[in-house]
């Protein structure tokens, strides 16, 4: 009964374990705030390049034939960007800029 007694008042490792319980919590809210700032990343880098990609840089110049100068023209036809369509939101709906044409699944 003495030993349980010296067990149950014994604080040398309480210490410890408080800082390995905070250290846990820092560690998992690292890990929650990067792969957040991730993901978000990840969508405005798509955004940008949907951007870039929807520049139209086509043109038409009608010349100055007085002086010779020809007609010139430039279509610029550009690609399409999909979105990558990954699930970032923890109930699983996606943003409303994603593919899905701005409406909600």
């Amino acid at each position: 009964m003495n030993l349980l007694e010296r067990i149950w008042r014994e604080e040398d490792g309480v210490l410890s374990f408080e800082w390995t319980i905070i250290a846990v919590v820092i560690v998992f809210g690292i890990t929650v705030g990067l792969s957040a700032a991730r993901d978000v990343l990840i969508d405005e880098l798509g955004d940008m390049a949907a951007a870039v990609i929807s520049f139209d840089q086509s043109y038409s110049f009608a010349g100055l034939p007085a002086l010779g100068i020809p007609a010139s023209t430039y279509t610029d036809n550009p690609g399409e960007v999909v979105d990558c369509g990954r699930q970032t939101t923890i109930i699983g709906i996606d943003g409303l800029d994603d593919a899905a044409g701005g409406e909600l699944p």
